[in-house]
Order: C-alpha cells, then sequence, then structure tokens
C-alpha cells in the first residue's frame, strides 16, 4: 500500500503542475481585436495625428510588429536556456523494492558436484539512493558551439525585426500622406464639384439653346469633365489610404483617429537629394539587416562544421557518484565511486566526411547568398535615389505650376468682379488650381514615399521624437 501511494505522489504533481502551465484558451477573435483597440493609447488617438505620431503608433501596436518582437525574446529564451547544456548530467534516484517470498539461491561445488543449503543475500525490502554526476567532454565541446549558434539566432532576430521595423515605417508614410491628400481632397473638392457640374449643365443648355459659340461651349465642357476624371482619379489612388494607415497603427476602425489638416499654400518640407550615390551604397552595406543577419547565419554554418568535427571524437567524460543501499547483508551500505567513461560511435566516424563537406555547402551557399544579397542592396538604394531624384524634381515643377494655376485663379476672379472676364473662365480656372493643388500634394506624398524608401534601402533607423514616442508608450499592453 505504501509502494502505490508513494507512485501516486508524482502523478498527482504532474497532474497539478499541467493544470498550472496550461495557456489562456483562445477567445473570440473579436473579444481579443476589441481588448488590443481599448489598449491604445486614446490620448493620442485624440488630437490630430502627424506623421510621427502614426509612426510612433505603427511601431508600438502593429499586430505583425509585435509578433516579430515576441519571436525575438523567443531566441533570447532559448539563448538563455542553451547555457545550462554546459553543466555537467547530475541525475538522482531513489526506490523501494519488496519482495516476498524471500529470494533464496545455493550453489553447486564444481569439483564434488554438491549442493549446499538455501541462502540468501537480499532482504525483503530494500531501499535505494543514487546522485551521480556525469561529465562528457565532447558533450560539453557541442553546448558551448550550439550556446554561440543561439546567441547568433537572437541576432538574427534582432535584424529580422529591424527589416521589418524599417518597411513598416516606409509604408506608414507613404500611407499617412496619401490619406491626408486624400481627406483634403474630399473637403475641397465635394465643395468645388457642385459648382464645376452646374458650369457643365449651363454650357450644355447655352449649346442647345444656341447662345454663344457652340464650339466654345462644347470645349469649356470637356475641359471641366477632363478635370473632374482627373480628380477622381486621384481621388481613387488615395482612396484606401487610411484603411491601410489604420491597419499599421493597429488601429481597427478607420474613424477612432483624425488627421492634421492640409493648407492650399502650405509649406511642405523636402529632404535635399544627395549626389553622392557611393556613401549612400556604403550605408546600406554597413546597416542592411538582411546582410548582418546573413553574417550571423554565416557564424551559425560555420559553427555547424565544428559540431561535426567534434562528433567524430570519442565521448570521454568523468563520472562521480553516492550511493546507499539498505540490503541488511551488506557490509557498507553506503558508498561512493568515480571514475572515467569513454564512448566511441564509429559510425559517426564513417560518415563524417560526408556530413563535414555537407556543413562546408551549407556555408557556401550562405556566403553566396550574402554575397547576391550586397549585389541587391546596392542596385535597391541607386534604384531608390533615382526615383527620389525623379520625384523630387516632378514635385518641385508641379509645385510651381500650382502657384501659378492660384495666381491665373485670383486674375480669373478680379476680371470676373471688373466686368471684363467670363463665368466659365473663372470655373476653369478654379477648377484647374484644383488640379494642380492636388497634384501637388499626391507628388509630396510620392516624394516622401521615396525618401522612406531610400531611407529603407539603407537602412537607417526611423526617427522618432521623444515626447511622441512617450506619449505612445505610456498606453497599457
Amino acid at each position: 500500500m505504501k509502494i502505490r501511494s508513494l507512485a501516486a505522489v508524482p502523478v498527482l504533481v504532474l497532474g497539478l503542475s499541467a493544470c498550472a502551465l496550461e495557456p489562456e484558451q483562445l477567445g473570440g477573435i473579436r473579444q481579443d481585436l476589441q481588448r488590443h483597440a481599448e489598449a491604445l493609447p486614446q490620448n493620442v488617438l485624440s488630437r490630430p495625428l502627424n506623421v510621427d505620431d502614426a509612426i510612433a503608433l505603427a511601431v508600438a501596436h502593429n499586430l505583425d510588429s509585435r509578433v516579430k518582437l515576441l519571436e525575438e525574446v523567443l531566441a533570447q529564451g532559448k539563448a538563455d536556456l542553451s547555457i545550462f547544456a554546459l553543466l555537467p548530467q547530475m541525475a538522482a534516484k531513489g526506490g523501494v523494492a519488496h519482495r516476498g517470498p524471500e529470494k533464496a539461491t545455493r550453489s553447486r561445488d564444481l569439483t564434488t558436484g554438491s549442493t549446499g543449503n538455501y541462502s540468501t543475500s537480499d532482504s525483503q525490502t530494500t531501499r535505494t539512493y543514487d546522485l551521480t554526476a556525469t561529465w562528457n567532454l565532447v558533450d560539453f565541446g557541442i553546448a558551448m558551439l550550439r550556446a554561440d549558434q543561439e546567441e547568433d539566432r537572437v541576432a538574427l532576430a534582432v535584424e529580422k525585426r529591424r527589416r521589418a521595423l524599417h518597411l513598416l515605417v516606409q509604408d506608414v508614410q507613404a500611407a499617412y500622406w496619401k490619406a491626408v491628400v486624400n481627406e483634403y481632397a474630399e473637403k475641397k473638392y465635394n465643395a468645388l464639384e457642385l459648382k464645376l457640374m452646374r458650369s457643365v449643365a449651363d454650357a450644355e443648355n447655352a449649346e442647345r439653346s444656341r447662345v454663344g459659340d457652340p464650339m466654345q461651349m462644347l470645349a469649356h465642357q470637356r475641359a471641366i469633365v477632363d478635370t473632374m476624371r482627373q480628380i477622381a482619379e486621384m481621388q481613387r489612388q488615395t482612396a484606401t489610404a487610411r484603411a491601410d494607415l489604420a491597419g499599421l497603427m493597429g488601429v481597427e476602425s478607420v474613424a477612432s483617429f483624425q488627421l492634421a489638416e492640409l493648407e492650399d499654400g502650405a509649406e511642405l518640407k523636402v529632404d535635399a537629394a544627395t549626389d553622392d550615390v557611393e556613401s549612400l551604397q556604403q550605408v546600406a552595406l554597413d546597416n542592411r539587416p538582411e546582410l548582418r543577419g546573413e553574417e550571423a547565419q554565416f557564424r551559425i554554418d560555420v559553427q555547424d562544421i565544428y559540431t561535426e568535427l567534434l562528433k567524430t571524437l570519442p565521448g570521454i567524460g568523468p563520472f562521480i557518484g553516492r550511493h546507499y543501499d539498505s540490503n541488511a547483508y551488506l557490509k557498507n551500505n553506503a558508498w561512493a565511486d568515480a571514475g572515467v567513461q569513454v564512448a566511441w560511435n564509429l559510425v559517426d566516424v564513417l560518415s563524417a566526411p560526408k556530413r563535414i563537406e555537407q556543413a562546408k555547402n551549407v556555408a557556401e551557399i550562405t556566403r553566396a547568398r550574402r554575397l547576391a544579397l550586397g549585389m541587391a542592396v546596392v542596385t535597391q538604394v541607386r534604384v531608390a535615389d533615382i526615383q527620389y531624384h525623379q520625384a523630387l524634381k516632378e514635385y518641385r515643377l508641379t509645385e510651381q505650376m500650382a502657384a501659378i494655376d492660384r495666381r491665373i485663379t485670383s486674375l480669373a476672379q478680379k476680371s470676373r468682379n471688373a466686368g471684363s472676364g467670363s463665368a466659365m473662365e473663372e470655373m476653369k480656372a478654379e477648377a484647374s488650381a484644383m488640379l494642380s493643388t492636388l497634384r501637388r500634394f499626391i507628388l509630396y506624398s510620392d516624394v516622401q514615399a521615396a525618401r522612406a524608401r531610400l531611407n529603407a534601402a539603407m537602412g537607417v533607423e526611423p526617427h522618432r521624437p521623444a515626447e511622441v514616442a512617450n506619449d505612445v508608450a505610456q498606453a497599457p499592453r
């Protein structure tokens, strides 16, 4: 009965441990999203967001970015656990055994052939305890290599998260400015659209009534409709930007935040372009997370070569133990022993050349992949720099055109008020000014997106103002 009770103890302990360690069950995805939305910093969402606010929210609350962070934490946890593999193995054993009837034996004399009486050398009930420590030197060397590999895997996870962060910031900057432009277009164009449609209808009526030159009426209609079509096309380019931005910031509802407004003649800042593309490429080669990750992967592959080499060596390790046996027939119930164990798997020796060669091939593949990636990085920087130059040039021209159109609109209004201008000319000027202003803002968003692509291509860490980051970081997780 005592043995059964003792056997039930570990079963009970394991059962209780399983209940305590069981993770929380998955709830409804809608409820999880709702809890995530409640954890967002409402003090930040309640004010008009600038681009720095949007980036800070995305960095802190983007769900894909949070997965990368948890993967980094997991890699660090594995690295911490790998240290325990360097310690000697220590095993503690104990047990109680009862035999019934007693173990009785007798011996036969090989010379005379006679047998003696039955005897026993074991007690019916015995208790044994053992504490043994062993240390395999080959396993210790492999464990050291594995620990270094786990540290490199942590570095690999860090670089993956950095790359994800760069791409996230790039996407946020592009989505933010397009969303701001879309709100501007909806606010300004909705009021202008009715006037444009009324102007087209008036021209159609004048054409039917043969008031004025029909060709002039048709030309006016065509100009106004073509302008409306171009504005609608620009709106289509930015229509989904707010929804994209909400997803990037980890915000479920597009109505739960507001954006800073644009003004018609707002002065928009852009970074100057550089002509030293080689310096940009060098920055990229020094900072791109993918290249750093491949360097960490190469170190892991090299450690695998040494690991395969160590596996060919015989396992040599000392051991020391302390033992106890309650058998009443033993003179010394407690004793200690120590020694050295040697084990050698000959199959590992035979397969070693193939395994080492395979590990070398893996390392060479990583080397070649890093070289190819370096060429791709150089190309990406050059292409991104060209795109930024072109976007900046086109923006400057469009900005100049928008300023000219604003002056034309002002002159058309003055002429109309003075009685020397027509309503149609004023309407065409106003529509052209709206189109050029909207095009200017869209091209500004393209400039910002091109700059973000260039920064991501160079592996530059995104800049976030400290006060914005602190406001976002105060939200509960």
